[in-house]
C-alpha cells in the first residue's frame, strides 16, 4: 500500500513536512481543523498528531471512512505498528464512542469519527455544520479501486464547503491527470507535491494560489489536452477518456492558466 516508504514515513513527508505544519502552528491562532478523508488504519492522523506534540494550539480532527475494519485490524496488531504507541486510549475511545479527546498530542485534541458514505454526505445539508478545515488529508483507495471518492462532483462539493476566508490545503498521493483536472474544475489551485517512495511527484491543491509552490503550468495543460486519461469521473465508475471539448475550454479559462502564479505556502 505504501511501496518503498511505509505509511508513517509517507504521512510525515506528504502532510507534516510538505505542509510545514509545525512551523505553521507556532504562529496559528485559534483552533486548527483537519479533515481526514480515508481514515484507514489511522497512520496519517496519528503521524500528524505525534508531530504536533507540545504545540499550544487546540486541534480538531474529523475522520471519515465507510468502515472501521482496517482500523480494528491494525489496532489488533498494534505491537507490529509502532505509530499506535501513546495513542492506544484515544484509538479505543474512537472505536467505542466515535470520538476521543486529550492524548499526548497537542495541548487540546478532539478527534471525531464519521462512518458514512462520504460522497453522499457531502451533498447533504448536514455537511455544512462541519468545522471548516485548514487541511484536508486525502487518502482513499485509487480511482480504479474506489471511484466513488474521485469524482468531479465530490471535489466540487468539497470546495463548496470550504470557508473562502480560511486558507485550506489538500495534499494527496495521486498525480493522475483526471484527479488534477477534477480539482481545477472544482475551483482549486493545483500544483505538484513532494515525491514519496517510488512516486516522483504527488499533488497539492489549495483554495488560494499563494499556497501552491509549484503550480501546474500551460505545459502541463498541453499534456493534459493530449492525454487519453484526463476527463474527470462524472459518475462513480472508473474509465479513461480524453478531455471533452467542454472540459478543455473550462480548463483554459481557469485563472491558474491565465496568469503566472507562484509562491511559497503562507505560514499564517
Amino acid at each position: 500500500m505504501h511501496p518503498g516508504l511505509g505509511p508513517v514515513a509517507e504521512a510525515r513527508v506528504l502532510y507534516v513536512e510538505q505542509l510545514r505544519l509545525v512551523e505553521r502552528l507556532q504562529t496559528h491562532r485559534g483552533e486548527f481543523v483537519i479533515w481526514d478523508f480515508g481514515l484507514g488504519a489511522a497512520a496519517n492522523v496519528l503521524t500528524v498528531l505525534r508531530a504536533l506534540q507540545g504545540m499550544k494550539v487546540p486541534v480538531q480532527v474529523v475522520s471519515f471512512d465507510h468502515t472501521l475494519e482496517p482500523l480494528r485490524f491494525a489496532y489488533r496488531h498494534r505491537a507490529a505498528l509502532p505509530y499506535f504507541a501513546d495513542y492506544e486510549t484515544a484509538v479505543e475511545q474512537l472505536l467505542t464512542d466515535g470520538q476521543a479527546t486529550g492524548g499526548s498530542g497537542p495541548e487540546s485534541v478532539r478527534w471525531l469519527l464519521r462512518v458514512t458514505d462520504l460522497p453522499a454526505f457531502l451533498e447533504q445539508t448536514a455537511a455544512n455544520s462541519l468545522p471548516k478545515p485548514h487541511v484536508v488529508l486525502f487518502d482513499p483507495w485509487s480511482p480504479a479501486r474506489n471511484p466513488d471518492m474521485w469524482t468531479a462532483p465530490l471535489f466540487a462539493n468539497l470546495h463548496r464547503l470550504l470557508d473562502p476566508s480560511r486558507p485550506c490545503v489538500l495534499p494527496t498521493y495521486s498525480r493522475s491527470t483526471l484527479l488534477r483536472v477534477s480539482l481545477l474544475l472544482a475551483g482549486f489551485w493545483v500544483g505538484t507535491g513532494r515525491a514519496i517512495g517510488r512516486k516522483e511527484e504527488t499533488t497539492l491543491a489549495a483554495n488560494r494560489s499563494d499556497w501552491i509552490e509549484l503550480p501546474l503550468d500551460r505545459r502541463w495543460l498541453e499534456r493534459a489536452e493530449r492525454s487519453q486519461s484526463a476527463e474527470p469521473l462524472w459518475e462513480p465508475v472508473y474509465r479513461q477518456a480524453p478531455l471533452s471539448s467542454v472540459t478543455r475550454e473550462k480548463l483554459r479559462q481557469h485563472p491558474q492558466f491565465l496568469t503566472n502564479t507562484s509562491g511559497l505556502i503562507d505560514p499564517e
